[in-house]
């Protein structure tokens, strides 16, 4: 039925941009081909889902399910696949953002990299890169604090600065 609605409304978009462009070309010697033009595109419109259409009515297996509905489970599923990627990029992005606000006022620290595992919308365990003198315990506590998870979760590597010797 969304199908239907899809073609339905965009047939009826290019109509209505045809009779726009068609009241702007007023009298134009240009005007028979531009409507030459956009009954072509109205009628490959019309005509489009007759080539597009699955044809075959089979059913796959011995439940009854059809092709139709295994293709539409295969495509939510890689959709969910995809949100869930775009979700875990989203929580490593914000839980960098987080995690710099809170290093950068420690001034000998600096923060490398922070990378969250997620399941099932929860935080398992965050894992943390820094660099220079930083006070860790401090630094755990408020990441704690903040993202609302045990101090166990974090995960801190610290890569202390070398200093030259002589």
């Amino acid at each position: 039925m969304q199908s239907l609605f899809d073609w339905l409304s965009s047939v009826l978009a290019l109509l209505l941009c045809a009779s726009v462009v068609d009241m702007l070309l007023s009298e134009s010697p240009m005007k028979k081909y531009v409507r030459l033009a956009a009954g072509l595109v109205i009628m490959a419109a019309l005509v489009k889902p007759l080539f597009s259409a699955d044809w075959s009515f089979s059913f796959s297996d011995k439940q009854g399910v059809s092709s139709f509905e295994q293709e539409t489970k295969k495509q939510v599923e890689e959709l969910s696949g995809v949100s869930e990627l775009a979700s875990d990029t989203y929580v490593n992005q914000t839980f960098q953002q987080e995690a710099e606000q809170i290093v950068s006022s420690f001034t000998s620290c600096e923060l490398v990299a922070v990378e969250a595992e997620v399941k099932e919308e929860q935080v398992q365990k965050v894992d943390i890169q820094l660099h220079g003198q930083c006070p860790e315990q401090e630094i755990r506590e408020h990441l704690a604090e903040k993202w609302n998870i045990g101090a166990h979760q974090l995960n801190m590597v610290m890569e202390k600065e070398e200093t030259g010797g002589g």
